[in-house]
């Protein structure tokens, strides 16, 4: 047996943590070193290496009630939240953003968080202005991005931010602070793109969180309608994900794109 890498030690250590991973059940949520070890037939003291090794990297932890038992860390927790709400943000997201590209004329990119920052995973070109920018799909862009700003303000799980704060000098981190809390006034971010361009963002809303961001990039003809623009188009993307009620409490001006979002439908 092969230590080297990608060899069979370490390809049988992966089907391992899998094998004691999938003991996490809605019905099975903790589990004992021994409970675990019974279960897939391996001797204690493995399963201790490998319970302690996951811990350390986030994906279980230790019970408050008892040290003892493990249950799902903050990394397989947030794991699990990205990959539900992934799938329902990129099935339902495209045809909003088709209309809000032709209705703008301007290129119009959604984005998720990654584990460097934001990560630009779809992206609609249908604009009609002379000059187009294309963004690459698996972009990783920086967190004092527009789209990043959005998730700096509006996530509520902070522990995940708190490298990247500690990794700037005071100096960078005040003027980060100062972007940040400027998202507070409209709910959306703005950022400078090449050639003197804009980048706006708005934040799409599940129904606990900040699922993705959605953001307009080019100069915007008439910036309050392109503004106006992005804004519906983010909340319906939040409406049909289920996050109507976190967009009325984290959006200025949220209650009122809701209601009047609410008549529009019943007049037609």
């Amino acid at each position: 047996m092969t230590n080297a890498s990608g060899g069979t030690g370490d390809i049988q250590a992966v089907q391992r943590v899998g094998q004691l991973l999938g003991l996490f059940t809605v019905y099975r949520p903790r589990l004992s070193v021994a409970e675990a070890a019974a279960l897939v037939g391996l001797n204690r003291s493995t399963v201790s290496r490998y319970f302690g090794s996951l811990v350390l990297a986030g994906v279980l932890e230790r019970s408050h009630d008892d040290p003892t038992v493990y249950e799902p860390g903050p990394l397989l927790l947030q794991l699990g939240a990205v990959a539900q709400g992934q799938r329902r943000v990129l099935d339902l997201a495209p045809r909003h953003m088709r209309r809000l590209s032709r209705e703008t004329g301007l290129t119009v990119v959604l984005s998720l968080l990654g584990t460097a920052g934001p990560v630009v995973t779809l992206v609609s070109e249908i604009g009609t202005i002379p000059i187009l920018v294309t963004v690459r799909v698996g972009t990783t862009l920086e967190m004092d991005s527009a789209q990043g700003q959005l998730f700096l303000h509006f996530s509520r799980d902070r522990e995940s931010f708190t490298k990247y704060w500690e990794s700037l000098e005071p100096d960078e981190r005040r003027a980060v602070e100062e972007k940040v809390a400027a998202t507070a006034k409209t709910g959306m971010a703005r950022a400078s793109a090449p050639m003197g361009m804009s980048i706006l963002a708005a934040p799409v809303f599940d129904d606990h969180d900040i699922a993705a961001t959605i953001a307009v990039v080019g100069m915007p003809s008439d910036e309050k309608e392109v503004a106006a623009a992005l804004r519906r188009a983010a909340f319906r993307i939040t409406a049909e994900m289920g996050g109507t009620d976190m967009w009325r409490s984290q959006i200025p001006g949220g209650a009122e794109d809701a209601d009047g979002e609410a008549a529009s439908q019943e007049a037609s």
